[in-house]
């Protein structure tokens, strides 16, 4: 191939390093947008204005979220922590030691020094059982989970650390929102 035949080749490929280019940030881009579906911390408001804070894949409405989630009425300073199918067999044995001892139903948040109180034990129809429990927005526990994504307690000896980091704005937020005004 002769020196002119190779330069001519060499501006052909020279214009479609543009095409070549905004092909790849298209790639970029909808690999983006399918990001934009993962299990994060999303945030949803009620139609009675109530909050609620879960991991979700969606922000669309969807049955497929985390078994913990938040919910509080905004600017009313406690949050309702809940769960409605208790997958670890040590937190159902801790409960099940609490009623059978008739012992106080203590919820020690990590880090402390709050604690809380189990409100509620219950059984769904969905074939889980579930509890419930209030935080204020202010205590350590929640302002470490806004840090980190994760909210640790301890129920009798079983700990629970349930969580991720994803979307941890999510949380910050609705902490703001459930915080009361002063």
């Amino acid at each position: 191939m002769s020196v002119e035949a190779r330069f001519r080749w060499g501006e052909r490929r020279l214009k479609l390093l543009p095409v070549l280019i905004a092909s790849h940030l298209a790639l970029l881009s909808v690999s983006t947008s399918v990001r934009a579906d993962e299990d994060k911390w999303r945030q949803s408001k009620f139609d009675d204005g109530s909050l609620s804070l879960h991991i979700a894949a969606t922000d669309e409405g969807t049955d497929a979220i985390g078994s913990i989630s938040f919910y509080c009425k905004p600017r009313s300073g406690m949050i309702r922590v809940s769960e409605t199918n208790i997958q670890d067999k040590s937190v159902r044995a801790a409960i099940a030691g609490l009623i059978l001892n008739d012992a106080y139903p203590t919820v020690e948040l990590d880090p402390g020094p709050e604690t809380s109180v189990l409100e509620k034990v219950a059984s769904y129809d969905n074939g889980g059982w579930g509890y419930d429990f209030t935080v204020a927005p202010d205590d350590a526990a929640f302002k470490a989970f806004e840090q980190t994504g994760f909210f640790k307690f301890k129920i009798g000896n079983a700990a629970v650390r349930f969580g991720i980091r994803e979307g941890r704005g999510a949380i910050a937020r609705f902490g703001a929102a459930c915080a009361k005004t002063r």
